[in-house]
C-alpha cells in the first residue's frame, strides 16, 4: 500500500539546528505571514509573489511574478491532511488552469506551495525526501525518481485563424524552507515545499505575442487585452538573464552553489557555437555555453537537498550544466527546438485537406523540416483537449 502524504507529513521530525538558527530575515517574515490563522490563498499568493519578486534568485521567476505570469496551487495544512485523491483533485485542477492561462499567453509558470511550519521547520531526511515525491507524484502523476529530470508541458496559440500552437518541455524544481541558510539556498522558498516550473521559451514567445498585440490594440483603437508585460521578447535577451541568474547564486559558508566559468581565450582546440547577441558588462567574458553547479539544476529532487548538512558535503562532485538550449540550433540539440525555441504543433486539416505526413515531406522536397518540426493534430494532445472542450 502507497503511503499518503498525510502519512509521510507524520514522520517528519523537527530540526534542532533550525530551532536555535531561525530563518533568514526575509524568510521568517513571509513565513510568519502564510503560517497565520485563516490568511486566505489569495492572500497567501499574493505573499509568495511579493517574496519571489525580492527574493527569488532566478531572475525568470522574478519576473513572472511581476507581471502576474505565475499560476501558483496553495496547499494548506487541511489540504495536507486529506486523502491523495482530494490533494491530487486540487493540483490538477489548478495544473488545468494553468494549462489554459499559458494557452492563451496569460502565463508562464505554475508553482505549487505546500504551506507547513511542520515542513518548514522538519529536518532535511529521508522522510521528507518521501514526502517530497509523493506530493510531485500527485503533480506529475508518474513515477518520480531522485536524481532525474522531470518535465512538464506548456502550450501556446498565435492568434489568428490556422491557429497556430507551439509546445515547450519545462523542467519541474523544488524549493523547501529547509534551504535557507544551507549551502543550496537559492533553492529556498518561505512557507514549506514547493514545485516550481518556468518555460524560458514559453515566456520569450508569449512575451513578442502580447507585445504585438498591444501594439494591434492601440492602431485599431481596441481595448487591452490584459496580456502581462514582459521585456523577455527574445531568446537572446533570454541567456543573458541566465547567465546573470547563475551569477547572483547566493554566498554561503562553502561558496556559491553554482557559477560561471570563463570563456577559454583559444577556442581553436574546443569550438563552441557563436553567441547570438552582444552580453553586457554584467557577464563580460563567461562562458555562455556552460556553467558549473555543485547540484544539478535541472534535476528536480536531487538527493543533496534531503541530508542535513548545512555546508555543502566533502564528497560532491561539480555537474557542467548548459546554456545552449537557448540559442543553439543544432540537429545534435533537440533541447533548443522542445525548450527554448518551441515545438511547433498545429492541425493543417484545412478545407478537408490532410495534414501533412513523411511521404508529403519527402515528396515536397522537406525532409530537412523532420528535424525541426513536427505537425500533428492538437487532438493528439491530451490535456489541450481538456482545456479546448471544458
Amino acid at each position: 500500500m502507497t503511503n499518503t502524504v498525510a502519512y509521510h507529513l507524520a514522520q517528519l521530525k523537527p530540526d534542532d539546528w533550525r530551532q536555535q538558527l531561525g530563518f533568514s530575515p526575509e524568510v521568517e517574515a513571509a513565513n510568519r505571514s502564510l503560517f497565520e490563522s485563516g490568511v486566505s490563498e489569495a492572500e497567501s499568493i499574493r505573499i509568495l509573489s511579493d517574496w519571489l519578486q525580492a527574493h527569488q534568485p532566478c531572475l525568470f521567476g522574478r519576473i513572472a511574478a511581476k507581471h502576474g505570469a505565475l499560476r501558483c496551487c496553495i496547499l494548506n495544512e487541511s489540504d495536507l491532511e486529506q486523502s491523495d485523491e482530494a490533494i491530487g483533485e486540487k493540483i490538477q485542477a489548478s495544473r488545468l488552469e494553468w494549462t489554459r492561462e499559458g494557452f492563451e499567453g496569460r502565463k508562464s509558470g505554475f508553482i505549487i506551495l505546500a504551506v507547513s511550519p511542520r515542513i518548514a521547520y522538519a529536518r532535511p531526511s529521508p522522510a521528507m525526501r518521501e514526502l517530497a515525491r509523493r506530493l510531485c507524484y500527485l503533480y506529475l502523476e508518474t513515477e518520480i525518481r531522485m536524481d532525474h529530470i522531470h518535465l512538464d508541458q506548456i502550450y501556446l496559440q498565435k492568434p489568428g485563424s490556422r491557429l497556430t500552437t507551439w509546445k515547450w518541455n519545462a523542467g519541474v524544481n523544488y524549493f523547501c524552507a529547509q534551504g535557507d541558510m544551507r549551502w543550496w539556498q537559492d533553492h529556498r522558498i518561505p512557507g514549506g515545499i514547493a514545485f516550481s516550473v518556468n518555460s524560458v521559451g514559453h515566456l520569450v514567445k508569449s512575451g513578442i505575442i502580447a507585445n504585438a498585440m498591444r501594439e494591434l490594440g492601440e492602431l485599431t483603437g481596441t481595448p487591452d487585452e490584459d496580456y502581462p508585460a514582459s521585456k523577455v521578447d527574445s531568446l537572446d535577451k533570454a541567456l543573458e538573464l541566465a547567465m546573470r541568474t547563475i551569477a547572483m547564486a547566493s554566498e554561503t559558508e562553502s561558496g556559491r552553489a553554482t557559477e560561471l566559468l570563463p570563456l577559454a581565450s583559444d577556442r581553436s582546440e574546443m569550438p563552441v557555437p557563436e553567441c547570438p547577441g552582444k552580453l553586457s558588462k554584467l557577464v563580460p567574458d563567461k562562458n555562455y555555453c556552460e556553467y558549473r553547479g555543485w547540484y544539478h539544476t535541472d534535476y528536480t529532487l536531487p538527493s543533496e537537498y534531503f541530508i542535513p548538512d548545512v555546508r555543502r558535503p566533502a564528497a560532491l562532485k561539480a555537474h557542467s550544466l548548459d546554456f545552449t538550449y537557448l540559442f543553439h540550433q543544432n540537429i545534435d540539440n533537440p533541447d533548443f527546438r522542445l525548450m527554448g525555441e518551441g515545438h511547433q504543433i498545429r492541425d493543417l486539416a484545412i478545407n478537408g485537406e490532410e495534414l501533412w505526413s513523411v511521404r508529403d515531406l519527402y515528396r515536397l522536397g522537406l525532409k530537412r523540416l523532420m528535424g525541426y518540426e513536427e505537425e500533428v493534430l492538437i487532438g493528439t494532445q491530451e490535456r489541450l483537449i481538456h482545456i479546448l472542450g471544458a
